[in-house]
């Protein structure tokens, strides 16, 4: 037993030594971690971004000279006029009148030198701002327009030019003062080249605003195109947070139907569309025009929805709706049968309805078409006053478009210009017949 307290001590030691040795060893292990490389997450497109000035643009210039109105389409000429507002800057916004009248509108029309612009929908003047600089960002209000009147009367002496900004549903009329740095530049692209543009000529009409057309007969090239499309696997990997749980259902040989339980995506094969949506991202809750078109370009923008010529076509900020219409050699495209718009609606903080054309057009096939001659705009509205039963005053405007078509199979596009008549229950083509060697658009 007397060794007893001597194998105690030595085990006690033992575990000292141990427990040092243990707490050493734990201080300085390092272990061999796998170095883990960047996780890549793929960015799914269908075309590139687009900046809000080529979607939000109008889509006629309208010059009063001394005498005449002249004008034009052209989307050089446009895209200059929206990049040089980029360099400009606007002070504050004054409200003129809000119970504004159609004969006033006219007036201010028809003054000398001033320019209008033409826009397809309302624009939020925040939206608006975003393109053309204003002093004090602050108290822009969220209101709307249609019509920019450009009024460069004093530029060579101040510097400024005066924007009226008209919205024609609303009745109100907004007025800023612009600051022009470079004056040159504008009085050499627009003021000097206005009286090269098209002629134009303004149809009065009693107690609305006038209609203005274009004076001459205009010919206009057909088109045919080979068809392309987006893929729907592609589709499925932009809409669907999951594409590999999505499932496929051939509904008709007209429609296919793709889910995940939560959302929704049909193939519309007659109108050459897609319709997505997500139900419970339903919401009626108000949002401002301004946040509404930043909220669809945002979205369209991640995944370059805006794979041609679309621009902004119409706009309903209660249901949450904006549209965006095709364009083609700067004309707008038209169809019957085939889908030729952009359509978003904005729900809970996301996208709640989606639908667009999956076709692209892919390979321009020559063919032996000739340009086609369209009547000048006095003689089409001398033929609705004979031929049809629509009222001159009914009527939102008149303009030269492509009436799009595809062939049985889907193969082929073909672009065919035509006038359309604008109203409130949308567009109507101005069919054509042969009347002394023009088109003049009506049968």
């Amino acid at each position: 037993m007397k060794y007893i307290e001597h194998i105690k001590s030595i085990i006690l030691f033992l575990l000292v030594a141990l427990s040092m040795t243990l707490t050493f060893l734990t201080w300085n292990y390092k272990p061999k971690y796998q170095t883990i490389e960047d996780i890549q997450v793929e960015h799914v497109a269908l075309g590139e971004q687009k900046a809000l000035n080529r979607v939000v643009k109008p889509y006629r210039l309208l010059f009063k000279g001394e005498e005449n109105f002249t004008g034009t389409i052209s989307s050089a000429v446009i895209d200059t006029l929206m990049d040089e507002l980029s360099e400009m800057e606007a002070n504050d916004l004054t409200l003129i009148n809000h119970n504004l009248s159609d004969d006033k509108v006219n007036e201010m029309l028809r003054m000398p030198n001033r320019m209008t612009l033409f826009f397809q929908a309302d624009v939020p003047i925040p939206t608006f701002a975003a393109m053309l600089p204003f002093h004090n960002t602050k108290d822009i209000p969220e209101t709307t327009f249609d019509r920019i009147v450009i009024d460069w009367s004093y530029l060579s002496t101040t510097s400024q030019l005066q924007f009226l900004f008209i919205n024609s549903d609303n009745r109100t009329l907004y007025r800023s003062v612009v600051k022009v740095d470079n004056k040159t530049s504008f009085k050499r692209n627009f003021i000097d080249q206005a009286a090269k543009f098209d002629n134009y000529m303004e149809i009065e009409r009693p107690g609305t605003k006038s209609l203005y057309v274009l004076m001459n007969p205009t010919e206009v090239v057909p088109y045919t195109y080979s068809v392309g499309t987006i893929s729907t696997e592609l589709l499925k990997r932009i809409l669907f947070t999951d594409p590999n749980i999505v499932q496929r259902n051939i509904e008709s040989t007209q429609s296919e139907r793709y889910t995940d339980g939560m959302s929704l995506m049909r193939l519309d094969m007659q109108n050459q569309s897609i319709h997505y949506v997500y139900p419970p991202a339903e919401s009626l809750s108000p949002i401002a025009p301004s946040i509404l078109m930043k909220d669809s370009m945002d979205f369209l923008n991640e995944h370059g929805g805006i794979t041609e010529d679309y621009r902004l076509a119409a706009m309903n900020y209660q249901k949450h709706i904006i549209d965006y219409q095709m364009f083609f050699e700067d004309l707008p495209v038209y169809s019957d049968t085939t889908f030729t718009r952009v359509s978003t609606t904005w729900g809970d903080n996301r996208i709640f309805r989606y639908r667009r054309p999956y076709y692209v057009f892919d390979m321009n096939l020559p063919d032996d078409k000739a340009a086609k001659e369209l009547a000048s705009g006095p003689r089409v509205i001398e033929q609705i006053q004979s031929n049809l039963t629509t009222n001159i005053n009914d009527i939102n405007d008149l303009v030269i478009g492509y009436y799009l078509e595809h062939d049985a199979n889907a193969e082929l596009i073909t672009l065919e210009p035509n006038w359309f008549m604008l109203t409130e229950n949308g567009w109507e083509r101005l069919t054509s017949e042969q009347v002394g060697g023009v088109e003049y658009g009506l049968e």
